[in-house]
């Protein structure tokens, strides 16, 4: 029988999803490469930037202070300096890499505290397991890869990311917590849609939104994946609304994230967003007044939409012409780096350096340094069969929990509508991440990560009512 609620009681749990003790000495051994990590920086820094760095101290010593005394504060910092990116506007905040610090600066505040506190227990889950793994195969690359610096850099990255999801799954402990991280969430998403409207209205990036930030939202099709991320959340609030209030407010703010995707012009954002609202209508409860409400909002957008991108979304069927005959050269050369290193890939970071090697156009070498722009061919021409079998094992230990979270018996209604929104937003988003990532080189953007560890949450909060609810009851009277 497969693990899950048996005959009205939870004795049986799906496999490595429960809290347990982990060492504090393997903590501790990270914490301390950290922080040799960091000060080895410090010191690689221009005169001027460690100047900068050490007036800093004292105000990032307060800030340390209030994190240690509000692990969860800092967490909400990190999501902040993620999404809006600050550092994008103040330039000078650039080369002090705020994120990496702060991801890192909370994890190493966390380790302290489990140290410090030898019965304090942390949320270890299957997916964590898994991504522990694609550290250690990440290291092992960095040293077998033909260029070992740009390994490192996505190692680096990567290792970022995912401490960063491991922070959310351990620091989010409740419903309301998580309930303010998915809020503040959206929230930025929303300022970036201001932006990126702002920035098609005033005519000045080719009839697009542009970029409205660095790194993993770094041109239009990268923001277009970030909005189809998020629209599941959005869409699913209006559901779960009590008053007319709400409902009208999540509406207004979901018809702003659909518009925004059309005006990035994003054909990739335009299969993402339009399979994400087909399984958003299949799964949500109220068909019949749902598909009023989508219906209301495509044709809104569409009356919105220019010309030109009508002209654009024609352009997908062209399949043998202009851009996309040229992403599917670089799918095949993908291909060809994986026949040829099919067990650990090129290397992360790596396939651009191939790609004047494998890529099957006239002046190929004009095509060195360039993307992949598909995720599963850089999957496996960077990651190989190993990085793919970690990566589908990630997805299918996130989608278990998003099946078993529903399945985990809640007597509070308040609570298991969260667990029901959760579990529906986050299997909506991924299917919608996997669409629109398909003609992006989207494999070390935080989104995958984040969305395993919201589905890792949602889980732990449904474990821990259920759990909650039966002491309870065997509490006397």
């Amino acid at each position: 029988m497969r693990p899950g609620v048996v005959a009205g009681s939870f004795k049986k749990r799906p496999p490595a999803s429960s809290g347990r003790p982990f060492g504090p000495f393997l903590l501790m051994i990270l914490a301390v490469a950290i922080a040799m990590g960091g000060a080895f920086l410090f010191l690689e820094l221009p005169f001027e930037l460690s100047a900068a760095a050490a007036l800093g101290l004292v105000p990032g010593l307060l800030v340390a202070i209030f994190i240690m005394r509000r692990p969860f504060a800092g967490l909400l910092l990190i999501y902040f300096f993620m999404y809006v990116r600050p550092q994008d506007i103040i330039t000078s905040l650039r080369p002090l890499h705020l994120p990496l610090l702060l991801t890192f600066g909370v994890f190493g505040i966390y380790v302290i505290n489990v140290i410090r506190d030898s019965q304090k227990r942390v949320y270890w889950s299957g997916p964590m397991t898994t991504y522990a793994a694609l550290i250690v195969f990440m290291v092992i690359n960095v040293f077998t890869s033909i260029n070992n610096r740009h390994a490192f850099d996505f190692f680096r990255g990567t290792t970022q990311t995912i401490i960063f999801a491991f922070l959310t799954t351990t620091l989010v402990s409740n419903v309301k917590d998580m309930s303010k991280l998915l809020r503040l969430w959206i929230i930025w998403h929303v300022y970036l849609c201001c932006k990126g409207i702002m920035q098609f209205a005033a005519g000045t990036l080719d009839g697009t939104t542009g970029s409205v930030g660095s790194n993993f939202l770094g041109d239009e099709n990268d923001f277009a994946l970030a909005l189809v991320v998020v629209f599941p959340f959005l869409f699913f609030s209006i559901q779960k609304s009590k008053s007319p209030r709400e409902k009208l407010i999540w509406t207004i703010l979901t018809g702003m994230v659909l518009t925004t995707i059309m005006l990035t012009m994003s054909r990739g954002g335009f299969l993402g967003i339009a399979v994400t609202l087909i399984f958003c209508w299949l799964m949500s409860p109220n068909k019949l007044r749902n598909l009023v409400v989508m219906a209301f909002l495509v044709i809104f957008v569409a009356v919105l939409a220019p010309p030109q991108y009508y002209e654009e979304i024609a352009s997908i069927k062209n399949t043998d012409e202009g851009t996309a005959n040229l992403r599917k050269e670089y799918w095949m050369s993908g291909i060809r780096m994986f026949a040829e290193y099919p067990l650990v890939g090129v290397g992360q970071g790596n396939s651009p350096i191939y790609m004047a090697d494998y890529i099957n156009l006239p002046n190929a070498n004009t095509k060195w340094g360039r993307a992949m722009h598909g995720t599963i061919p850089l999957l496996l021409a960077e990651l190989g069969v190993i990085g793919f079998i970690l990566f589908a094992t990630l997805f299918i230990q996130s989608f278990r929990r998003v099946y078993y979270m529903v399945r985990i018996p809640i007597r509070d209604p308040d609570t298991r509508e969260f667990i029901e929104y959760m579990s529906l937003s986050c299997s909506a988003s991924m299917i919608g991440f996997v669409v629109a990532s398909t003609f992006l080189s989207a494999l070390y953007y935080p989104h995958i990560y984040l969305l395993s560890a919201f589905c890792i949450v949602g889980y732990k909060l449904a474990l821990m009512a259920h759990d909650q609810e039966e002491e309870g009851e065997e509490k006397p009277a």
